[in-house]
């Protein structure tokens, strides 16, 4: 006769197959059948000090966990809850995971910049070829950009890179084709912006390329994706992730969703090449969050 099993007994296959981070925490204590309180407990004393009215947003899909403190406080319980570690993390990268926010001319930064910020400008297409290292830290994003001027005559464009705690910070930004201008960085609010110049002055419907490397420092936990925003509507963009042969993810993912609030929408399962590269393209692309997320063993 089969033996009946409880969710005691349950493995982590049962935490992978919920559908986001909320359900997955919720199954997780579930299995281990533990109090919130009993988790405050141990988190204390393990030197960690989080509210029960945070694990209860975390357990009900209300917030989750994007500070460094709250993701070092994430690997603590998924020990507490006898998890690989991890496990818990990565359901972040199915929805609004922890990691960088959308990197590009409209990504919205904290602090507020110039209300007319690239108001003549039109994006036509971008491509982005993400670098990630073998220590599993993405460390360089080149980028590629057609632009073409739709209002009185423009010179510039203004670039915003913006990241969550625990992420890090662009070092540098070097201009391949273009000139670089005026840069503001602002540790505190999490962003970078800068002005590339395009070397001449972009009469009505004229159109130029610009080219530029974003330099990272290394981030205080593994990276696990990369987003663009787009404001409008794009010819195309595209999307390379490539990883270094040390660093070999265990699964990558495209997806998009229309605004940044909202959920991925459906994933689509992405394989790397013999360059071990993945990537995600979008011809025609509506405005939006188009992204490629990835997983570590």
């Amino acid at each position: 006769m089969p033996r009946s099993t409880s969710s005691a007994d349950q493995g982590p296959a049962e935490i992978l197959r919920q559908e986001n981070f909320a359900e997955a925490l919720r199954a997780a204590i579930h299995r281990r059948g533990l109090t919130l309180e009993r988790i405050q407990s141990r988190l204390a004393a393990r030197g960690m000090k989080l509210s029960l009215a945070t694990l209860s947003y975390w357990q009900q899909g209300r917030s989750r966990p994007e500070r460094r403190t709250s993701l070092h406080a994430l690997r603590e319980i998924e020990t507490i809850l006898e998890l690989p570690p991890s496990t818990l993390l990565d359901f972040l990268t199915q929805s609004r995971p922890c990691g960088r926010r959308p990197h590009g001319e409209d990504a919205p930064p904290r602090t507020a910049l110039p209300e007319r910020a690239n108001t003549g400008i039109s994006v036509l297409s971008v491509s982005d070829f993400c670098s990630v290292d073998a220590e599993r830290n993405l460390r360089m994003i080149s980028t590629t950009q057609v632009v073409r001027s739709v209002d009185e005559p423009q010179d510039r464009i203004l670039l915003v890179h913006a990241v969550d705690d625990g992420d890090s910070m662009p070092t540098d930004i070097r201009v391949r084709i273009g000139r670089l201008g005026a840069v503001r960085v602002d540790h505190e609010a999490g962003y970078l912006a800068a002005e590339i110049l395009f070397g001449r002055t972009l009469v009505r419907n004229s159109t130029t390329v610009i080219e530029y490397d974003t330099v990272l420092d290394t981030g205080t936990v593994p990276s696990r994706r990369y987003e663009r925003r787009l404001r409008d509507s794009l010819h195309s963009c595209l999307i390379r992730v490539g990883f270094d042969a040390a660093a070999r993810p265990t699964r990558c993912y495209a997806y998009y969703r229309p605004t940044a609030p909202d959920g991925p929408g459906e994933r689509t399962r992405l394989c790397t090449d013999d360059s071990l590269t993945v990537h995600t393209f979008a011809p025609d692309a509506a405005p939006g969050v188009y992204g490629i997320s990835w997983r570590w063993g």
